[in-house]
């Protein structure tokens, strides 16, 4: 239930017809040219191993096949994302194992043939001699005494490790009244987007420029990446996101196939097409949220907030992500933490560990949807312990507007927020105070939880270059232009993965134009047309790249309305961009058309420009946000468990949200109720599993099981704006909070339905044969 389809904001998207049609074009709709070679990456199915040789012989013995090691490019810079900052070890990524290997799925050698089946068979005739070595696979693993070292420059296996308290943080813990302790635990997750990564280079000798296509979030962080680890130019090198689907975060990080994809392409003039498969998916692409957050937690006698203390754990695995780097989720997640809650006192200590596993690096919400887990677990905790209702521990404590402008104990600016007016109408959706009434099938168990959370959105370069990230500038662009015949193309340094670009920032841009959003034509995802900018991630579109788009708009609105006065002799202050035309304020009838003022732009009227006007209507404009800007909801979800079996059914889930102004609602709720699934996924079932040598055992889509639509509840929505004060049209993220809210909401409705039985919710997944036998237990007394 949501307004959102009725808002006449909500117009229809742009993207659906042609992605309903099946007109998209996704990398594997890419025909490759005449002569191009397929790719298979051999992979290593040792967690940790030398390698002493390599054989290709029985492989070349097949037609057109060529096997490519290390030692076929010599040139090939390792890459290393973090900044030399305090608590980094510098450890850098190579490209190709050169002699040792940290994971199960590290790229040992790419086979290359002329169809992808004979590229295959080709895989299985290389025969690598290994000599296998002791693999730190668990947390508990690596910080182990004398566990065996992932990399010599990371020292007791940490790759990021930082800690802090505020001041008269003791003193103010020592006198607190209460102080209540727990450790949360997550597994680690896939994001299993629909279509895995793949990529197509193709290299022109004779201009010396190579295109790469790649089902990417990041084309010109790629580019960049790529052209620093071949010593190329940048300027040699064009890469095209064509329709990528689903990205999720995973696809925002740059991966090793991409940069040997154009090494190979360049080395052989033969263009290189890789389409990954479900299995590389798995085993090489990012993973995510293998975390550990222990929390205490200081209140007042009357449940007031006084501070918490955390020790953060996160499984980076074998090598620092690029380019997020491996603080993404140790960094990430003391910062996100404190949320829409007001204290002072805050110590933490954070670690990346390194282990023998595939590298981590972002997913939907980051560590976000973990540390909220812990975050409202405690409140819950504290409730129980306090004697009060699990809303009214929440009302005492959250932020209020005489709080506003509030800097958080991370040092976090939020410039306003509706908490309770968020709660409140959360509970009225859910209809929390008549649970207690529907608690009436002996056969399940019943429980609600409660999460109130922030997001933090639309991060600029500052906040990159204090998490140590080298290679993220924090940076967007747009660049606009208006046609002789009044319509417009907008090239935004964003791709889009299914957001809804093409129709959001064509709204945001008919604001100033007053050029209706269907004559906006929005273009995305190729270097050699959109202004250089980060990409799409962390929830920063609607506020990064949307912060360009209204620059670039306003930029040229400015100099319509300056064109537009100098032919009607009006001062361009009173002149009002509307519905396709220019008119006058206060002077009914005198107006002139939108196309008239494109076309005396470009030349083509009797009447010439203003003085000292130049011709065209055409500006590139960057934005580079401030500060965060920081969304907020509130989630409640209604959960069951079957008694005999120990499934666990949503029944009923509420939301309220603040994302600021909305531009178009409809893609609002469609992007919460997505992430909302994909935090039901990590709660009820998703989870990777490792044996104790580092083999992967979940890596299909039989072991690894995803929600589907059958598991999505029906979800009532409202939405409360509160435009912000920090960001150009008053705008927030939106992507992650469904995602964020949906872990811990869920987490302690399983709580609660459990709370009769001898049994700690704490850790995700909660699986059935876990609850079952907590139920078995107790029922059979």
């Amino acid at each position: 239930m949501s307004m959102g389809h009725n808002d006449p904001r909500s117009v229809p998207r742009k993207e659906d017809a042609r992605l309903l049609r099946g007109q998209a074009r996704f990398l594997d709709d890419i025909e490759p040219p005449a002569g191009t070679l397929h790719a298979i990456f051999l992979r290593s199915p040792h967690a940790h191993a030398r390698i002493l040789g390599i054989d290709a012989s029985a492989a070349h013995a097949l037609p057109g096949v060529l096997v490519l090691t290390a030692e076929d490019f010599p040139h090939l810079a390792p890459l290393s994302p973090d900044l030399p900052l305090a608590g980094f070890a510098p450890v850098p990524r190579p490209i190709i194992c050169t002699d040792t290997v940290r994971f199960v799925g590290d790229l040992v050698a790419l086979i290359l043939a002329p169809d992808a089946y004979i590229a295959e068979d080709a895989a299985e005739l290389v025969l690598v001699d290994y000599d296998p070595l002791p693999a730190v696979v668990t947390l508990e693993d690596a910080l182990a005494d004398g566990a065996a070292e992932v990399h010599p420059q990371a020292p007791g296996n940490l790759l990021f490790q930082n800690r802090t308290a505020t001041e008269g943080f003791d003193a103010a813990f020592a006198a607190a009244a209460h102080v209540f302790r727990e450790d949360f635990s997550a597994s680690r997750v896939a994001t299993v987007s629909l279509e895995p990564r793949g990529c197509l280079a193709r290299h022109d000798a004779g201009l010396g420029e190579t295109t790469l296509f790649s089902s990417t979030q990041v084309p010109h962080l790629l580019r960049n990446t790529i052209s620093t680890a071949l010593g190329i130019p940048e300027s040699a090198l064009r890469v095209v996101a064509p329709d990528v689907g689903g990205g999720f975060g995973m696809k925002a990080s740059v991966y090793p196939e991409e940069l040997l994809a154009v090494a190979a392409a360049r080395k052989l003039n033969r263009p290189i097409k890789w389409v990954g498969d479900r299995q590389d998916d798995f085993l090489a692409s990012s993973h995510a949220r293998d975390m550990r957050f222990g929390v205490e937690m200081a209140m007042e006698a009357d449940g007031t907030l006084i501070g918490f203390r955390l020790d953060v754990l996160a499984n980076a695995g074998a090598y620092p992500g690029i380019p997020f780097g491996s603080s993404i989720e140790a960094g990430g997640g003391p910062r996100t933490f404190p949320g829409p809650y007001r204290f002072k006192h805050y110590a933490f200590r954070t670690r990346a560990v390194a282990t023998h596993t595939t590298p981590s690096g972002p997913y939907r919400g980051v560590a976000a949807p973990v540390g909220f887990m812990a975050l409202e677990g405690m409140m819950d905790r504290a409730a129980a312990a306090l004697g009060l209702d699990r809303a009214e521990i929440r009302r005492r404590n959250l932020l209020v507007d005489a709080d506003y402008p509030f800097i958080n104990a991370s040092g976090i600016r939020y410039d306003n927020g509706p908490h309770h007016a968020l709660l409140a109408r959360a509970l009225e959706l859910s209809d929390y105070r008549g649970f207690a009434t529907r608690d009436t099938d002996p056969d399940r168990l019943r429980g609600i939880g409660i999460a109130c959370i922030t997001e933090q959105t639309g991060q600029g370069s500052a906040r990159y270059r204090a998490r140590g990230l080298l290679r993220i500038p924090g940076i967007e662009a747009a660049r606009l232009k208006v046609e002789p015949d009044g319509s417009a193309v907008l090239f935004v340094s964003q791709t889009t993965q299914g957001q809804g670009h093409l129709t959001t920032f064509a709204q945001m841009a008919a604001e100033s134009l007053g050029i209706a959003p269907e004559h906006i034509t929005v273009q995305e995802g190729d270097t050699a047309l959109t202004p250089y900018g980060s990409g799409t991630f962390a929830s920063r579109g609607v506020v990064a790249g949307g912060g360009a788009v209204i620059t670039a708009a306003e930029t040229i609105a400015a100099k319509m309305k300056r064109i537009a006065g100098h032919i009607m002799e009006a001062d361009p202050a009173d002149i009002i961009l509307r519905d396709g035309v220019a008119e006058v304020n206060g002077v009914p009838g005198l107006s002139i058309s939108i196309e008239e003022i494109a076309r005396a732009a470009h030349a083509m009227r009797p009447i010439g420009m203003p003085p000292g006007e130049t011709f065209g209507l055409d500006t590139t404009q960057h934005w580079d946000q401030p500060v965060s800007s920081v969304s907020a909801a509130c989630h409640v979800a209604e959960i069951s468990i079957q008694r005999r079996t120990g499934q666990i059914r949503v029944e009923r889930y509420a939301i309220t949200h603040d994302c600021g102004r909305m531009i178009n609602p409809m893609i609002v709720d469609g992007q919460t109720h997505g992430a909302v699934l994909q935090g039901l996924g990590p709660v009820l079932m998703e989870r990777l599993l490792h044996d104790s040598e580092g083999q992967l055992m979940t890596t299909t889509l039989l072991d690894y099981t995803l929600p589907t639509m059958l598991d999505m509840p029906d979800i009532a929505m409202d939405h409360i704006e509160t435009p912000a004060l920090d960001t150009l049209g008053g705008v927030k993220g939106v992507a992650e909070g469904g995602t964020i809210g949906a872990v811990p909401a869920l987490v302690n409705a399983i709580a609660h339905a459990m709370r009769g039985y001898d049994i700690n919710i704490r850790a995700i997944p909660v699986r059935p044969e876990t609850l079952l036998r907590a139920i078995s237990t107790k029922d059979s007394r």
